[in-house]
C-alpha cells in the first residue's frame, strides 16, 4: 500500500542560465497563485516505470481536494482522507484499508499538497526550459532536504511549469528503489463546490466491505 501512495500533479522572466533565485521567485509565485485556488478538481495521467524490471505501467486518475482533505480516484483504488484518517478502497477485492494521515505523509508524499509540493522540505535547482509536445516549460529540480530526505522512497521530483499560467503541466518522481512515475496533468479546476462526504469513507455504501485498520 505504500507504493501506491508513492506511485499515487511558474513566472519571472527568463534568463539563458537561471539560478537559485530564479528557482526561489518563480516557486514563490506558484505558491502566492495556489492561495487562490480554493478546493482543486483534477484530472491526470501517469506512467509507471520500473527501470530494473522493465515494467510500464500507465493509469487514469482523478483528484479532488479541499485543504488538508482530499478523493484520489485510481480505478481499481480510491483513497479517501478528511485530514487526520485515511482509507484506500481496493475495489476487485473489497477490502478498505485505514491508515493515519500524518504516519503515510511522513513516509512519502502528502497527496493534498502534491500541487504546492515544493513548500516542504525541498532543496531546488532550474534546469531551464524543456520540451513537452511541443511546447516549451520551465523545468525546476526538487530534491528532499531536512533530518529524513535520506529515507523518503525518491531522491528527485522534476517540476515542469507553465510559467504564463503559473501551473504545474507535469511532474515526474523518481524513486530510489527505481521506480519513476511520470504525471500528466489533463484537466484543472479550481474553486469546485464538493459535499462533505467527498473526503470521507462512507462504510454502508458498501455493502460486504472488510474494513482493515492498520493504525497503531
Amino acid at each position: 500500500m505504500k507504493r501506491l501512495f508513492t506511485s499515487i500533479l511558474l513566472s519571472i522572466s527568463f534568463i539563458v542560465s537561471g539560478t537559485a533565485q530564479d528557482a526561489d521567485a518563480l516557486l514563490s509565485k506558484l505558491s502566492d497563485n495556489a492561495t487562490t485556488f480554493g478546493s482543486i478538481d483534477a484530472t491526470y495521467t501517469s506512467q509507471m516505470v520500473d527501470v530494473k524490471s522493465d515494467f510500464e505501467e500507465t493509469l487514469n486518475g482523478h483528484i479532488q481536494i479541499d485543504s488538508n482533505k482530499f478523493q484520489l480516484d485510481l480505478g481499481e483504488f480510491v483513497i479517501i482522507s478528511d485530514g487526520g484518517t485515511v482509507w484506500t478502497y481496493e475495489k476487485e477485492t473489497n477490502d478498505c484499508y485505514i491508515e493515519d494521515a500524518e504516519m503515510l505523509s511522513e513516509q512519502g508524499i502528502d497527496v493534498s499538497k502534491i500541487f504546492t509540493i515544493w513548500e516542504d522540505d525541498f532543496k531546488n535547482e532550474w534546469i531551464g526550459m524543456s520540451a513537452i509536445d511541443e511546447q516549451e516549460y520551465v523545468q525546476i529540480n526538487l530534491y528532499p532536504s531536512g533530518e529524513d530526505a535520506s529515507e523518503k522512497p525518491y531522491h528527485t521530483i522534476q517540476l515542469f511549469i507553465d510559467e504564463s499560467a503559473l501551473e504545474v503541466v507535469q511532474l515526474v518522481i523518481k524513486g530510489r528503489s527505481g521506480v519513476d512515475t511520470d504525471y500528466h496533468i489533463n484537466s484543472f479546476k479550481t474553486g469546485v463546490n464538493m459535499p462533505a462526504s467527498t473526503f470521507f469513507f462512507t462504510e454502508s455504501d458498501f455493502p460486504g466491505v472488510t474494513m482493515i485498520d492498520n493504525r497503531i
